[in-house]
């Protein structure tokens, strides 16, 4: 049976497991993704303990929700998508909340990115995380990262350099910048202002 269940494609494992909830096979799933899990949790976290513990936390989840996964993209991208959201939210839980940050100031280096009119989109908005999944659509992977990192978690431009492996602090930037500009028009175009 397991020499089997190694033949098949994680699309198939997924959708076995969704379907029996067979513990062999969740066990095949595990050992597939117990690495890349835990290294993308440790990438966000640099932490070998927080990271352990973060992908215990998503293997719950990826089994308590598999029947989700609808098959539209590589169940890798889902899995991922599920770790990233989930690491995102603990990290968010650690920091001050998003609109607290709208300006990030790290002693004489101010990066003055955050204006009236980012401020007025997002509280009036009132749902960061709809917006944000409209904003993948005109931000690259990299500038929504920062993004989010950065108005939504909290994390200053060293943290984001650091974590995002930019060059330097004015690689951070410029991806903010170019997030928040793209979120700008993101947020007249989709008339989110209005949304109360």
């Amino acid at each position: 049976m397991r020499a089997q269940l190694q033949e098949i494609s994680d699309e198939e494992l997924a959708a076995r497991i969704a379907r029996t909830a067979s513990e062999v096979a969740c066990t095949e799933l595990f050992n597939r993704y117990k690495q890349r899990i835990y290294l993308w949790c440790f990438n966000y976290t640099h932490e070998t303990e927080d990271a352990v513990d973060l992908a215990q936390e998503i293997f719950i989840k990826v089994f308590k929700n598999i029947d989700r996964f609808a098959g539209l993209s590589r169940f890798s991208t889902w899995v991922y998508q599920v770790t990233r959201n989930h690491c995102l939210g603990e990290l968010a839980k650690k920091r001050r909340k998003w609109w607290k940050r709208m300006i990030s100031i790290e002693g004489d280096e101010t990066l003055q990115i955050a204006d009236e009119d980012v401020y007025q989109a997002l509280d009036v908005a009132g749902d960061l995380d709809r917006i944000i999944e409209s904003a993948k659509q005109v931000m690259t992977e990299d500038e929504m990262n920062a993004f989010v990192l950065h108005y939504r978690e909290g994390l200053t431009v060293r943290e984001i350099t650091s974590l995002l492996h930019c060059e330097n602090v004015t690689g951070a930037r410029t991806l903010i910048q170019n997030a928040r500009r793209k979120f700008k028009r993101l947020t007249e175009e989709k008339g989110f202002r209005d949304e109360r």
